[in-house]
């Protein structure tokens, strides 16, 4: 089965209002991570961040958690230089398979990294 650019765009759509419902709306418990293990996750932070970007109350947004901040801040430039390469009507840089595996591969090894850190003494700031 072949989706076409039309059920992407529905299914991405349908995702972000899906996050953004999930986000503001709903009771949110405690982080599993959290609860039972007494540490804070690569997410830990995220949800008071994009309350925080709603209000636009930037540095408080970086603070909750900076990792999440900067991986958001990319992939909304990415989307806005693929808004403007539709609208140039210009084909944006290809990345390819192997550049998204590199990419993935960078993003699960900074989500490690930072989970480390966030619980290590010493690097309290990195806490939400």
């Amino acid at each position: 089965m072949q989706i076409d650019k039309k059920q992407k765009k529905i299914i991405s759509i349908a995702l972000l209002i899906n996050t953004l419902i999930v986000m503001l709306f709903l009771p949110m418990g405690g982080c599993p991570w959290k609860e039972r293990f007494n540490l804070d996750c690569a997410g830990c932070g995220t949800t008071r961040m994009f309350k925080s970007l709603l209000k636009l109350e930037i540095y408080q947004a970086f603070r909750y958690n900076p990792l999440m901040f900067i991986l958001f801040a990319a992939v909304a430039l990415y989307g806005i230089y693929l808004l403007i390469c539709k609208l140039l009507k210009k084909k944006p840089i290809k990345i390819g398979k192997k550049g998204w595996i590199i990419i993935s591969t960078i993003i699960v090894i900074l989500l490690i990294i930072f989970t480390i850190l966030r619980n290590i003494n010493g690097f309290e700031f990195l806490k939400p």
